[in-house]
C-alpha cells in the first residue's frame, strides 16, 4: 500500500519539484496544492477523512498546519544547497541584506555566508507571529532586502519592502521523503483514525462583526478573520481599535452620527477597498453595533464602478535601482509624498509612472485610503460623469464617501467634457489628492489650447519627470535580480544570475519600450535558462529577434519624427495622418487624442484627400 501524502506548497514553483521527486518513489502517492499559511487550513482540515496518511509543507505553513490537524506533518527542510543558491544570487547587490527565519535557517545562513565572505545579519523567530517584529528590527538596522520563507516575504511586501524567497531544491525534497518514510513507519504502529469536523457558524460571503458598547468584538465570522488576517481566538474580546484602527475609526464616525438606521462608509484594508455598513442596536439599554464588510471589488462589478482599485500598491522600497538618475527622481517623489498637493508625472510610456504614483500614495497621509485608477483614454464622457456624480442607484466619487488618491492615467487624453467633470470633483471635494500622468510634459499640454487651463493649474501643482530606462542602465542588474527571484518562486528553478556576455548586451540596448519591453525579454530568457546561470547560447535567438525587431518599423516607430517644414496646414495634415496611423485608423480614438469632434476630423480628412488628388 502506498503512503498517501498531501503536500502544501507555499509557492507555485515548489509544486513541480515535489511532483518530480515524489514520482520517482514508488511507495509514495502525492497530491500537491499551492497555498500559504491560512489559505492552507481549509485544504488540510479534511485530509485524514480523505485518506491521507501524511501532510508535508514548509516553514511557517507547516507550523500552522500542525495547529489544525492530527495527521502527521513533515517539514520540507531548507538545505545548505538552498542557502548557497540564494546567497549567490544576492552576493553582488548594493543593497543591505538581512535573513529572517527559524534558528536552524539562520545558523545555516551564518555558516555559508562566512564561507563566502558575506556579512548578513540574521533575526531568528520561533513562530510566524514574531515575523513582523523581526522585520521591523531588520529595517531599523537598515536592511533593504530580506531573505526568508513565504511568511517573511509576504509581510515584507505588505510593509513596502523587497524580499527574496529561499526556495527548496530537489535535495531538500528528497530529504523530506526520507523523513516521510520514517515518520509513517512509527506513526502507523499506533495510529488511530481521528475524525474531526469543524462547523461553520456563518458562511456569508460578507464579513460580519458584532461589538458591544465599548467596541469589544463579540462575534466575527471567517470572512472577517480573512479580511483582518487574524484568528478568531485573537479577535474575540479585543477592542476593534487594536484589531483594525482604520475600521474602528469608520465605526466611531457612524456612532457619532447618532443615526438609528444603517449607514454606509468605505475603508481601505490590506490593499483592498471595502464597503462598511454599520447598524447600531440597543439591547437592554446598552449600545451594540452590527457591522457588515463587503469587498468593493465585487460590489463595484455589480454597479459598474468605472475606477480601478489595484489589489497591491508599489512602495518606494520596491523601486529597484541605485543609480543617481533614479535615486534623484525617488528623492523628489518622496518629498512630494510628504505634501498633499496634486502632482503631474511625465515620462515615456513604460517608464514606470504608475509605480511612482502608487509609491507616493503609499508613503502619504492617504495611505489607508483608496487608490483609484482612471484610464482617461478608455473612459467615455458618460462613464466619467457617472463615476464623478453617480446615478440615482449609486453615489459617485463626489458624494459617495470615497477618499484617497485619484490617479489619471494618460491624462492628456481627457475630452473637454471629462476635464470639466474632474475639475468639478477636485473643486467640490477635499477627499482626493490627484496624481496625473502622461507622456506629454505639462507645459507642452498647456500650449495645445484644448486643455482647460484651470485643470492644468489644479493638477499641476507639482511636477515629476520619470526617466526612461536608457538613462539608468546601471540599474538593470538590480531589476534582473528581482525578476529572477520572482521567476524562481513561480517555476521552481534555482537560477542565481546571468552570465556577463548576456548582461553586456542588455546594457548596450536603448530599450525604447522601457520596462515592459525589458521585463518581457528577461522573462523569456529565464524560461530558456536550464541551469543556475543564464547562458548566452540559451538566449542568443531571443536577443537577435529583439534586435532585428528594433531595426524595423516596430519600436523605432515610437520615436518617428514629424516633418515640420512647409505651411501650417501641411504640418497639421502630417500630424493628423500620424495620429490616425498610431490609433489603427480608429477615428474615435484619434478624435480623443486630438481633442476634436468627429465632424471636425471628417472635414479635415476630406480637405486632406482633396489636396492629395
Amino acid at each position: 500500500m502506498k503512503i498517501r501524502v498531501l503536500a502544501i506548497a507555499p509557492y507555485p514553483g515548489l509544486k513541480d519539484v515535489l511532483l518530480d521527486v515524489a514520482g520517482q518513489d514508488e511507495a509514495i502517492q502525492m497530491d500537491v496544492e499551492v497555498a500559504d499559511l491560512h489559505e492552507a487550513v481549509p485544504l488540510v482540515q479534511h485530509a485524514q477523512r480523505q485518506g491521507y496518511d501524511m501532510i508535508v509543507s514548509r516553514g511557517g505553513t507547516a507550523t500552522l498546519i500542525r495547529e489544525h490537524v492530527k495527521v502527521p506533518v513533515v517539514d520540507i527542510p531548507v538545505s545548505g544547497y538552498d542557502i548557497l543558491r540564494v546567497l549567490t544570487l544576492i552576493k553582488n547587490t548594493h543593497a543591505k541584506v538581512a535573513i529572517i527565519g527559524f534558528p536552524s535557517i539562520c545558523r545555516g545562513v551564518a555558516e555559508v555566508s562566512s564561507l563566502l565572505g558575506l556579512d548578513i545579519p540574521s533575526f531568528a523567530v520561533e513562530h510566524e507571529s514574531e515575523v513582523t517584529h523581526a522585520l521591523e528590527q531588520a529595517f531599523e538596522f537598515g536592511a533593504e532586502i530580506v531573505l526568508g520563507d513565504m511568511v517573511t516575504i509576504r509581510n515584507a511586501q505588505a510593509m513596502g519592502y523587497r524580499g527574496i524567497l529561499i526556495t527548496s531544491g530537489k535535495e531538500s525534497v528528497a530529504d523530506m521523503l526520507g523523513e516521510v518514510h520514517r515518520v509513517y513507519e512509527v506513526h502507523s504502529k499506533g495510529q488511530e483514525k481521528v475524525r474531526f469536523y469543524q462547523q461553520l457558524l456563518d458562511t456569508d460571503a460578507r464579513g460580519i462583526v458584532v461589538m458591544d458598547e465599548a467596541r469589544r468584538i463579540q462575534y466575527v465570522n471567517r470572512t472577517v478573520c480573512h479580511i483582518l488576517r487574524q484568528a478568531e481566538e485573537a479577535l474575540l474580546g479585543q477592542n476593534m481599535m487594536l484589531s483594525s484602527p482604520a475600521l474602528a475609526n469608520v465605526i466611531k464616525q457612524a456612532g457619532e452620527s447618532r443615526q438609528s438606521s444603517e449607514t454606509e462608509h468605505y475603508v481601505h484594508l490590506f490593499d483592498e477597498q471595502y464597503k462598511v455598513s454599520v447598524i447600531p442596536r440597543e439591547t437592554e439599554g446598552r449600545a451594540e453595533y452590527l457591522v457588515y464588510l463587503e469587498s468593493l471589488a465585487k460590489w463595484r462589478s455589480e454597479r459598474r464602478f468605472e475606477a480601478f482599485i489595484p489589489s497591491r500598491l508599489a512602495t518606494f522600497a520596491q523601486l529597484a535601482g541605485s543609480s543617481p538618475t533614479l535615486q534623484k527622481t525617488v528623492h523628489r517623489a518622496k518629498k512630494f509624498a510628504e505634501s498633499d498637493r496634486n502632482i503631474w508625472i511625465s515620462g515615456e510610456r513604460g517608464s514606470g509612472k504608475l509605480k511612482f504614483a502608487q509609491a507616493i500614495h503609499s508613503a502619504s497621509q492617504r495611505q489607508q485610503e483608496g487608490f483609484y485608477i482612471i484610464s482617461c483614454d478608455e473612459m467615455t464622457e458618460e462613464q466619467m460623469y457617472r463615476l464623478v456624480f453617480g446615478t440615482a442607484q449609486a453615489p459617485g466619487l463626489l458624494q459617495g464617501g470615497y477618499a484617497g488618491t485619484l490617479y489619471l492615467n494618460r491624462a492628456d487624453r481627457l475630452s473637454p467634457q471629462a476635464q470639466e467633470s474632474i475639475l468639478q470633483l477636485l473643486r467640490g471635494s477635499r477627499n482626493f489628492r490627484c496624481i496625473a500622468s502622461s507622456s506629454i510634459a505639462m507645459n507642452k499640454l498647456a500650449q495645445r489650447g484644448d486643455y482647460h487651463p484651470d485643470l492644468i493649474y489644479k493638477i499641476g501643482e507639482l511636477h515629476l519627470s520619470v526617466p526612461p530606462l536608457r538613462e539608468h542602465l546601471e540599474d538593470l542588474e538590480e531589476l534582473i535580480r528581482g525578476l529572477i527571484a520572482e521567476h524562481n518562486s513561480q517555476s521552481g528553478k534555482q537560477i542565481v544570475g546571468m552570465r556577463e556576455t548576456v548582461l553586456e548586451r542588455l546594457t548596450q540596448y536603448d530599450w525604447p519600450g522601457n520596462l515592459p519591453e525589458f521585463e518581457s525579454l528577461i522573462q523569456e530568457m529565464l524560461m530558456m535558462t536550464k541551469g543556475h546561470y543564464t547562458e548566452w547560447e540559451e538566449v542568443q535567438d531571443v536577443w537577435e529577434r529583439l534586435v532585428q525587431h528594433a531595426g524595423t518599423s516596430g519600436t523605432a516607430a515610437v520615436y518617428a519624427q514629424i516633418d515640420l517644414s512647409g505651411t501650417y496646414e501641411e504640418i497639421e495634415e502630417r500630424i493628423l495622418w500620424q495620429v490616425l496611423q498610431e490609433e489603427g485608423m480608429n477615428q474615435s480614438k484619434a478624435c480623443k487624442r486630438l481633442g476634436i469632434n468627429r465632424s471636425t476630423l471628417w472635414r479635415k480628412m476630406n480637405k486632406m484627400l482633396k489636396n492629395k488628388t
